[in-house]
């Protein structure tokens, strides 16, 4: 067990994930260890399905084969449905919801946590609201056994400062969904924020009212869609790239087709926003433009500095290498050295979630 400072150590960790995307991971690790535990655990389920599950020290195949045993349905598993029978920071173990004969009846348990060795665990629901819940368990082997009280009254003394990470997390995606939002807004642009499970966080008005008008998109219980098919299949396969980008990605355009005879085509790009290592999938993961005429240098000034934070002086340099411009004459024509103006183009590329110019004058071209 651990003395109060290493007590300290574990609850700050959570705290400074929450704030700067990094260190879930390590976080849970050491919660695992303090209550003498194998796995630490950390899941996010949306709308009934499981947008993070975050399990520490655990053989690659494990997460495949939970769900192959339908770990994911509260029917099959039941410690995620006793988990959801008890109100949020309620701590709870295998002696509180099953009996010894219980877990040799059950499927769950001899089908997947006996295999695996993770056949005993310690949980809570931290979050628990409409669409969304959240939850935190250290799971044990066999070897090690059930919880004992002072581990439990460990987990149960972390659990609230989880809750709160977890929290602070939401609260800081939310803020940026509005900033990004705010800022097409304040351009009547058409414009959708989703998080990493495709779910619309938040929807400039222009947006809604094209949902509304029958140009070709679609809101239903917060999922972005398109009237024809295969649009929508096609606008759910970017959504679902963006989310998950692979190293490099930009934004893809697609081209949606209204219900009304003779209306005009709905251009849409599907970006991925800037994100950090590990972070929640409820913050905001995919940026949708719909794309108008109004293709200006102003424009894009003001989604460079509200989407992506950039200094006036980087938004500068990114509108000038947009046009082609080398970063030599940039620095001759701003009076600097070469070495400053790559200085800020780094920086700028940095902010944007980007690792090469011609990224950036894609995106441009877009915006």
């Amino acid at each position: 067990m651990i003395d109060d400072d290493n007590w300290l150590t574990i609850a700050d960790s959570f705290h400074a994930a929450a704030i700067d995307g990094e260190g879930w991971y390590e976080a849970l690790v050491a919660l695992a260890q303090a209550t003498g535990s194998q796995h630490g655990q950390l899941m996010c389920v949306v709308d009934g399905r499981d947008s993070l599950n975050l399990l520490t020290n655990v053989d690659p195949g494990l997460p495949q084969a939970f769900v192959a045993a339908g770990g994911t349905d509260p029917a099959i598993n039941p410690r995620r449905r006793a988990g959801l029978a008890r109100s949020p920071l309620t701590v709870i173990s295998e002696a509180d919801f099953i009996t010894p004969d219980g877990v040799k009846r059950d499927a769950h348990y001899q089908e997947f946590a006996v295999p695996w060795d993770v056949p005993y665990c310690c949980l809570t629901t931290l979050e628990q609201r409409k669409g969304l819940m959240v939850g935190l368990a250290v799971i044990r082997s066999r070897r090690q056994g059930h919880i004992d009280a002072r581990g439990k009254r460990l987990f149960a003394s972390l659990a609230p400062h989880v809750r709160t990470a977890v929290r602070t997390s939401l609260a800081i995606g939310d803020q940026r969904a509005a900033l990004i939002a705010g800022a097409f807004e304040n351009m009547s642009k058409p414009a959708f924020v989703c998080d990493g499970s495709g779910n619309v966080v938040r929807m400039t008005s222009a947006a809604e009212a094209l949902c509304v008008s029958g140009a070709g998109l679609t809101l239903r219980h917060r999922k972005l869609g398109a009237s024809h098919a295969a649009d929508n299949a096609a606008l759910a396969a970017a959504i679902h790239a963006a989310a998950e980008p692979r190293a490099g990605a930009a934004a893809q355009g697609l081209v949606v087709r209204s219900t009304k005879p003779g209306a005009a085509l709905l251009m849409l790009d599907v970006q991925p926003l800037p994100r950090q290592r590990l972070s929640l999938h409820l913050q905001a993961r995919v940026l949708i433009v719909v794309r108008t005429q109004a293709n200006d240098d102003r424009r894009r000034a003001a989604l460079l500095r509200d989407s992506y934070g950039l200094t006036p002086a980087e938004v500068e340099i990114a509108l000038t290498l947009a046009k082609g411009v080398k970063p030599d004459a940039i620095a001759r024509a701003r009076g600097v050295s070469v070495g400053t103006v790559r200085v800020q183009i780094k920086s700028l590329l940095a902010k944007a979630g980007l690792s090469r110019q011609v990224e950036l004058v894609a995106r441009l071209t877009n915006f």
